[in-house]
């Protein structure tokens, strides 16, 4: 399952979001990563990589 991360800056604030998963699910994989600005963004890629099987989902 994909993890949502808030990443936060010196001041404490939100400043970005990052979705982490392993590449197919497994754990000895590559972790992947991806950075948004907003976290409506962040949760729609999330659920991709969920429905795509921990697989960078498809362009479109």
């Amino acid at each position: 399952m994909a993890n949502l991360v808030a990443r936060r800056n010196r001041a404490g604030e939100v400043s970005s979001y990052q979705v982490r998963w392993r590449e197919g699910g497994v754990r000895a994989s590559e972790q992947q990563t991806e950075r948004f600005d907003n976290e409506d963004s962040a949760k729609v890629f999330r659920d991709a990589v969920d429905e795509a099987g921990q697989h960078w989902p498809p362009a479109g």
